[in-house]
């Protein structure tokens, strides 16, 4: 997914990318209102600061929660289980909405999962992953299913916890007992009197929160440049496709500024296939406020064990996922929420997904391994190119 964003030579728009925790980044500013009120000198150098106060706190983050070095705050904790561990607050603001979602999603999107990846071979940057240079075409496919009968059969369940702890209990009775270390009720969080945040993570569990955590930043981000800014610019902030709308505080609701956002058309990421891909838009999306993220199989795939894997790992096989949901595209509130329910749609599988996204009205592209796209009801409205859906692949 892509931001359909003119550049910075646009007098009005301003952006600028950067490359940090594993994700192209792309921020763009709409610096209409201070161009009515102050000169391009000041403008292009509180844009310089903003850039610099940014990939600091980029940096900052990534000590916090990258799984890839052994002394961050997340490793720590990870190393050091059966006991309680003092953590930021931005460690455990994440950490507690990750396992509120665990319920929400019937088990499927849960943090306990970092020993099953890197079973898979994600061990290290995925840049750094082996890719070979010459693929047969089929092999590339591998972990993809056809149709719906492919895919993992799960029951669809309400958001009550009791309800889903109750389920995950008998459901645990037929899967492997290596899975019994996922269970996300034995993780323990507290807040001090003197304002520390402690964490106790039970012996064999190791926590990877890497989607949780961009679609967190796009959204601090977002809100800390359009509101505690000390020049509030509207603006968009997209970390690896994960995107925030940040609306400054005194936006005219009546005119709200719309940002065009183009979902590109998913394509496997092998190595014989990128090098001669490009960029196709399947539909265009006018968001004024909140969040888009995608989550597929199509691009973070690497190659292990002599066949392609990818990162979105099935918890009841602890392997990657096979679905016939090739990419996932969720308008939401906020970006955290919009990554993790696009995740569970494609661990859903195409059938399952469209059921869930109509009963909670929730605007939603998918598209399938057959590279049919099927739109969501609600995300009707926000279309700005509808034609680009196939109207008999619109759910009701």
């Amino acid at each position: 997914m892509k931001n359909s964003l003119p550049k910075a030579s646009i007098p009005q728009l301003v952006t600028f990318t950067l490359l940090a925790m594993g994700c192209h980044i792309q921020i763009s500013l709409n610096i209409t209102r201070l161009r009515a009120r102050y000169s391009q000198a000041l403008i292009d150098q509180q844009v310089a600061l903003l850039t610099s106060d940014v990939q600091q706190q980029l940096i900052d983050w990534e000590h916090t929660f990258s799984r890839f070095d052994e002394t961050s705050a997340l490793m720590r904790l990870n190393n050091n289980t059966d006991q309680w561990t003092t953590v930021s607050a931005e460690l455990f603001a994440v950490l507690q909405s990750a396992i509120y979602f665990v319920a929400k999603t019937q088990g499927l999107v849960t943090p306990t999962l970092l020993n099953s990846i890197c079973a898979a071979g994600y061990k290290q940057s995925f840049e750094t992953l082996p890719k070979p240079p010459l693929v047969a075409k089929q092999a590339s496919t591998i972990g993809l299913a056809t149709d719906s009968s492919q895919c993992l059969q799960r029951p669809r369940l309400t958001s009550s916890s009791n309800e889903y702890r109750r389920n995950s209990s008998k459901h645990s009775s037929n899967t492997d007992d290596n899975s019994s270390h996922q269970y996300i009720e034995r993780i323990q969080l507290r807040l001090l009197a003197n304002g520390e945040h402690q964490v106790y993570l039970p012996t064999g569990m190791a926590l990877d929160l890497n989607g949780y955590v961009k679609g967190w930043c796009a959204m601090q981000l977002a809100e800390q440049i359009s509101k505690s800014h000390d020049y509030p610019m509207p603006c968009l902030v997209d970390m690896g496709g994960d995107i925030a709308i940040g609306v400054v505080d005194d936006q005219d609701i009546n005119k709200p500024i719309v940002w065009g956002i183009a979902v590109a058309k998913a394509q496997l990421n092998t190595t014989a296939q990128v090098d001669n891909q490009q960029d196709e838009d399947v539909a265009i999306l006018a968001i004024s406020s909140g969040a888009v993220a995608t989550s597929g199989q199509d691009y973070r795939r690497w190659w292990h064990g002599d066949q392609w894997q990818h990162h979105l790992i099935d918890p009841d096989k602890n392997a990657p996922v096979v679905s016939d949901v090739l990419t996932a595209t969720v308008v939401a509130t906020d970006t955290l929420t919009a990554e993790v329910y696009a995740k569970y749609c494609v661990l859903l599988g195409v059938k399952q997904a469209m059921a869930w996204l109509k009963q909670h009205h929730i605007a939603a592209l998918l598209i399938a391994t057959d590279n049919q796209v099927i739109a969501s009801a609600a995300i009707l409205p926000k279309l700005v190119q509808p034609n680009l859906v196939q109207p008999n692949l619109i759910a009701s």
